[in-house]
């Protein structure tokens, strides 16, 4: 990912220029090894040289700008940035000499005069405080542009809601026009019937392709079961269907109603299909649920490096959490092949059609649970870390068990029911509770509010 960096400059002189010089070449080599693509812009110290540093970072297609004052600048061009640059801006805040034996730099107080500024104006900035090349500036400062990139492709994201949410599941209807306001997310309706029609349409042999990939994952089949041409080939076009939408209609997360007009109309389930598109990095959730499909858009952009998916919340005591779905789990996270419980193909639970996939979630990693929802006109975000367990018993299906340290489980459930939370979690590999509630705290044009959190990062 790109990212602009601007130096803003002096026009008359003042504090230490060598101390300057200094951290803007310790800021470039920082970012020059950092894992974005850095645009290097200035000195900047007047509006002109901003607008034109701020064009140059548009065509650029650079999805975040951070600011920084190795000397103080000028104060009056933080309004310029807002009125110029509508995604998310970075203010990193850089020390003062500790040799100098005057004020060196006034970095923190430019950046303050800046932040405060541009909050009392509706649009905070995300702050990065700290020494370049210093490991814990390292990690603030990426954690901070991976935030700051999130919002900015969740406020332009585009999501596809084929069909509606599954029957008497109200508590995950999308209002379209309530998700623009809040997170900027379109949204692009797709009918059932048109689905089908896309899944209708794939030739023979486009089918057999797919369907090779699909063998080749050499997923194995439970016992007593068996499929016929017909459940690989519908399978296969699914997958084909939902990836052909993806791209036509430049989709970045898509929630599908999978039952029950799909697997009556078919007589054969998604979840195979699903859990292959999930793996292969498409931001899907299963019966309709926008945001759903938007919690694993989010994860991503997060920096999670394997495909995260919705569960629904099963049971619980006040230390754990049982997840389970029908079977469309992303492959990588579940325990790996060779297990126990490794995936394996098999039927629905309910009504033994084909095909979903059975596994447990891989045991003993670190692991966040999180819904983002619509509740009295604003969006909500609950969080929960954990690390994943043995479950106590099987369950057709894919399950989980995680174990919550501090406990609060109980109390958390009830809080979340009346807030309105839906029954699905996203499910993502590693601990990001302090990245979703900097997204949620900073996100434009809307922040959200963060209602719920249990859990601590230590392991059990």
């Amino acid at each position: 990912m790109s990212i602009a960096v601007f130096f803003i400059g002096r026009k008359r002189p003042g504090f230490d220029p060598d101390w300057g010089a200094f951290l803007e070449r310790e800021i470039r080599l920082q970012l020059q090894q950092s894992p974005f693509e850095p645009l290097f812009f200035g000195p900047i110290a007047d509006e002109t040289v901003l607008k034109k540093s701020i064009a140059a970072a548009q065509q650029s297609c650079a999805e975040a700008i951070i600011v920084t004052q190795p000397t103080m600048g000028d104060g009056n061009l933080f309004p310029v940035l807002l009125s110029e640059w509508d995604s998310p801006v970075i203010i990193w805040a850089t020390p003062e000499n500790p040799d100098n034996p005057k004020v060196s730099a006034c970095g923190l107080v430019g950046a303050h005069n800046w932040a405060s500024g541009m909050s009392q104006a509706g649009s905070p900035p995300l702050l990065a405080i700290g020494l370049p090349n210093n490991p814990k500036t390292v990690a603030i400062l990426n954690e901070t542009v991976c935030i700051a990139v999130t919002s900015k492709r969740l406020r332009h994201a585009r999501i596809g809601l084929i069909g509606d949410h599954a029957p008497g599941f109200l508590n995950m209807s999308v209002d379209a026009a309530a998700q623009q306001q809040f997170l900027g997310s379109r949204l692009k309706r797709i009918g059932l019937h048109e689905f089908c029609t896309i899944v209708r349409s794939f030739s023979e042999s486009e089918v057999a392709e797919d369907r090779k990939k699909t063998e080749s994952l050499a997923l194995p089949i439970r016992s007593g079961v068996t499929f016929n041409d017909d459940v690989w080939d519908i399978s296969s076009r699914y997958y084909l269907a939902v990836k052909q939408l993806v791209e036509e209609e430049s989709l970045d997360a898509v929630a599908l109603r999978c039952w029950p007009e799909l697997p009556n109309e078919f007589g054969v389930w998604s979840y195979l299909s699903v859990a292959r598109l999930a793996s292969d990095g498409i931001n899907i959730c299963e019966e309709g649920d926008v945001d759903g499909a938007i919690g694993c858009l989010i994860a991503r952009s997060l920096g999670s490096e394997f495909a995260a998916f919705n569960s629904d919340w099963l049971e619980h005591d006040d230390e754990s959490i049982t997840l389970w779905h029908a079977g469309a789990t992303p492959f990588e996270i579940c325990e790996p092949a060779g297990s126990p419980h490794a995936p394996t193909l098999s039927v629905h639970f309910n009504s033994d059609k084909p095909v979903v996939v059975e596994s447990h979630l891989q045991y003993n990693i670190p692991v966040t649970l999180f819904r983002l929802w619509r509740f009295r006109n604003e969006y909500y975000l609950a969080v929960c870390e954990g690390w994943t367990d043995v479950p106590t018993r099987t369950i057709a299906g894919c399950s989980g068990r995680v174990l919550v340290s501090g406990g609060g489980v109980e109390q958390f459930f009830l809080d979340a029911c009346y807030a309105g939370m839906p029954h699905h979690v996203t499910v993502l590999k590693g601990h990001f509770a302090s990245k979703l509630k900097r997204l949620a705290n900073h996100h434009q044009p809307k922040p959200i509010r963060v209602v719920l959190q249990i859990g601590r990062e230590e392991q059990k």
